[in-house]
Order: structure tokens, then sequence, then C-alpha cells
């Protein structure tokens, strides 16, 4: 039987794909990347990883610099499934999906499946970034190392944000993300960055899963797109004021450290609606905005999802910007110590 077929095409939109296939068994194809050996240098323009499909090979085409921390747009025909390393991404009806990369991952696997029962196949090598270290002194010990006493309020805590992260539906946010980026939520100076080690009074700590924003105390933080609230807490443990928006397609945002919450659990906000004022609520030593971008359970960096930032960090080699000198005092004259 004749086999009929509309690509897809252009990075906004997409055709329908008609397959019809008749007394043929579905075929398993698999394609890889080529492997991307100079993690040094910042990444590529965006730009399709494969070569668009055939009417004979249809294919999983990924848009962008697949590295580690990515959040990625990529495009499999209408109607198929697809997952990421086991984990399923919603498609939409034009065959679009978002998904991210974990910070220390070397491979991604996707796998997608036609409703007649073909399986699409990929393996994406990732490209490698080099993580800042970072060592802040002088925490009050029961921030670093917690007592086993709030341990049952740390787990419901987790549970909280867990179950508010599962919450996230399909809206097309999440898509306008991958393509456009996010609005930068505060003015501030970065004063921590995605991926580096912390070493908290001498202790290394799980890895920063956020980009860190210093700006004074009461400095209203503005959406950076828009979504849903899914969590809003006045005082976490570890995060203080915390505020969650789910932007659709499994990508989440959380914002941490407020001093005050402006918004509501369910309330609707488009990007620049103010959501919450900058504090040093938490396991906090000065007021700044944690903020934290994942699709599903992963982290990503949200930093090069900002056109603003671009220019400001590397996204191969990030570094906390340099805290600004202070300005030079005028020498005076020590009078000697008389008795």
């Amino acid at each position: 039987m004749p086999l009929n077929s509309l690509l897809l095409r252009g990075t906004a939109c997409a055709l329908p794909v008609l397959l019809m296939l008749g007394g043929i068994a579905p075929a398993q194809t698999r394609a890889s990347d080529p492997g991307q050996t100079n993690a040094g240098q910042p990444p590529a323009m965006p730009a399709p990883l494969q070569d668009p499909p055939t009417a004979e090979a249809p294919a999983i085409r990924i848009e962008g610099p697949a590295s580690q921390g990515s959040l990625n747009l990529g495009r499999v025909p209408k109607g198929w499934q697809v997952t990421v390393d086991g984990v399923p991404a919603r498609v939409d009806d034009a065959g679009r999906f978002v998904f991210g990369i974990g910070r220390d991952a070397a491979t991604a696997d996707l796998v997608a499946r036609a409703p007649h029962g073909a399986t699409l196949e990929r393996r994406v090598t990732v490209a490698a970034r080099d993580w800042a270290i970072e060592r802040i002194d002088g925490l009050p010990p029961p921030k670093v190392t917690p007592d086993p006493e709030l341990q049952d309020r740390l787990r419901h805590e987790r549970e909280l944000i867990l179950n508010a992260r599962a919450a996230s539906d399909d809206g097309i946010i999440g898509f306008e993300i991958a393509i456009k980026g996010f609005r930068l939520p505060v003015e501030g100076r970065i004063s921590g960055v995605f991926g580096s080690q912390r070493v908290l009074n001498g202790t290394p700590r799980s890895p920063h899963r956020g980009l860190d924003l210093a700006a004074p105390e009461g400095t209203p933080v503005l959406a950076p797109a828009g979504g849903r609230a899914v969590l809003v807490m006045p005082d976490l443990w570890y995060t203080g004021g915390t505020i969650m928006i789910d932007h659709g397609q499994g990508v989440t945002s959380i914002f941490a450290h407020l001093s005050e919450t402006l918004i509501a659990p369910g309330q609707l906000v488009k990007a620049g609606d103010a959501i919450g004022r900058v504090g040093m609520t938490g396991r906090a030593t000065g007021p700044h905005l944690h903020w934290g971008v994942f699709w599903k359970e992963v982290a990503v960096d949200p930093a090069p999802l900002v056109p603003a930032l671009q220019g400001r960090i590397d996204p191969m080699k990030p570094r906390p910007e340099p805290r600004p000198e202070p300005k030079a005092q005028p020498s005076a004259a020590v009078k000697p110590q008389t008795d």
C-alpha cells in the first residue's frame, strides 16, 4: 500500500503525519548523535542535531545544543509517545515535546513509539560543562546538619514540593520557554550559579540546583514566565518563604528565601507579575532570590534560558560574578596609644 506522509517543518508549528502501513511489520530504527568533543567552548547556535525525517525514516529531532543542565525542545511525528531516560515526555498535537538534561548526564536516551507499534530510539551525547566550587562558612551548625528531630518536618516539606512538581499540566508555556526563554525575575548580582558544588562550613553538599540573585530585602520578585502557582509556603526549613509556579509540559520554577509571598495557591500569573519579595528566610546568609527550574524531577540551568543574562555567564564555564570591591577609604593618621 502506498505510504503518504506530511513531514514536520519549521520551529513554531508542525503539520500532521499520516502513516498508512499494510502488510508490513513495524520497523525499528536507531539514530545516534556525533560526539561533542570540545566541552570548553560555548554551545553553537540552536540547530537540529539530526537530519530532518523522511517519509521512509521518521526521526526524533532535537533543536538546540544538548548540554548538561539544558532544557531542550524535541519533535516527533504527530501521535507518537516519547520517553527520555524512561521518563514520559508530553507530546502536543504538533509532535513537540520538552525535556531536561541533568547536571551530571553523559547521554540521554530518547524512545518514540508510534500508535501502530513502530519504535524509534536515539542516544544523545551530552556536552560536558565545568562546574564552580563555592565555599560558605559561618552558617549555624543546625542549618548545615539538621537535628534528627527535624527529619519528619523535612520529609513532609519534600513531599509538598514533589507533589506540587507532579501537578504540572499540558499548557503551552513550557514550549514557549524552550523557544523564547524567561525574563529575569529580579535584577541583582549573580551570587550563585547552577551546578556549583557548595562546601558549607567545610562540608561538601549537594550541587546547587538553581541561580542565586542577590538584591536588597523587599525587592519585588517577578514571574519569569506565565503559569499557575502550585505551592505557596511562608516558611519551609531549607527554603523559607517559597513559591512554585507550573509553566506546563513538566516545566516548573521554584523561588526561595522570600520575605513575603504575594500570590495564592492556584492563582494564574503572567510574565512580569509580582509574586513575592526578596528575603533571607530559611537557610540563607544574606538577602537573595534562589530561582530553580525543573523538568519533572530534573533540575536545569535557568541562566541560558534568560536572554538578559547572555554575556554575563559562560554556559560552559559558569562562575559567580565577582563581588563588588569596597570603595577605598582615605587613610587616617594613626595616633600613638598613650596610657
